[in-house]
């Protein structure tokens, strides 16, 4: 495969100037990868079982939202603090948990195959990649069907150890600036023991491009002329770091300092 057979295959998946995306994109630097989300893969090395998974992450995202009030600015954390009903919006932190890399039952998915393709090829360069893209409407409709017969909402059926196995694609709704350069979504599932892959497979929306290890580094090399890289995904002095790194990786030597 060269780079132009590769765009010419991910170009088949378009996305529209609409609300909702027409396709989600995941770049996975090893093709070997689940499709397992970080709370997912704790749970189940340590063979906890449902009920146990359920307890075990409430009590983390009751522990980091009590913290994390004193750290993150107000306009962050007042929409997530608990209301009349006195219940924690525990979607809602666990969408701030993932952006400062606590585990969570959520999966990064993007509205865009180019952010996809740079998370595919900016490590493990000694493994095949993937790219995966989630049909958007085929996942959502089946889940709001399920969701529908279960009379219930997602939120609830994810705190019932006995609900349906439910997965849903979602947006933010308590965005930040890293998550709107990424074009961020996300695929949650209402059983936090589940791997992704097998329920998108199953409504038949899941399409996968493997690129081999070899055309990573020209991959970041188009990318960079794109302007996809750490500093611009990431906004902030981490993706400045970031993006040195990167430049290491992509430097010419004919660069010559005047």
């Amino acid at each position: 495969m060269i780079f132009s057979e590769l765009v010419n295959e991910i170009s088949q998946f378009k996305n529209t100037a609409t609300l909702h995306p027409n396709f989600l994109f995941r770049g996975q630097a090893d093709s070997n990868w689940t499709l397992e989300p970080s709370f997912t893969r704790i749970v189940n090395r340590r063979k906890l079982n449902r009920g146990e998974a359920l307890q075990l992450e409430r009590e983390c995202i009751n522990k980091f939202s009590i913290s994390a009030r004193n750290l993150l600015p107000v306009k962050n954390t007042i929409s997530l603090l608990p209301q009349n009903s006195g219940e924690i919006d525990f979607m809602g932190w666990s969408i701030v948990m993932q952006h400062y890399s606590a585990p969570t039952r959520k999966l990064d998915w993007s509205c865009s195959p180019w952010v996809a393709l740079y998370f595919a090829c900016c490590e493990q360069e000694d493994s095949d990649a993937l790219i995966l893209i989630g049909d958007f409407s085929k996942v959502v409709t089946e889940g709001d069907k399920r969701l529908s017969d279960a009379n219930a909402n997602f939120n609830v059926l994810a705190a019932d150890p006995n609900s349906a196995d439910i997965l849903h694609f979602t947006m933010a709704f308590n965005t930040n600036e890293r998550l709107e350069a990424q074009q961020g979504r996300f695929s949650v599932c209402t059983n936090p023991l589940m791997d992704h892959r097998k329920m998108i497979k199953d409504v038949g929306g899941l399409h996968e491009i493997t690129i081999p290890k070899a055309m990573k580094p020209e991959i970041m090399q188009e990318l960079y002329q794109m302007n996809i890289t750490a500093k611009t995904l990431y906004p902030g002095i981490d993706g400045l770091g970031r993006s040195t790194y990167e430049y290491c990786n992509l430097w010419d030597k004919s660069s010559i300092i005047k």
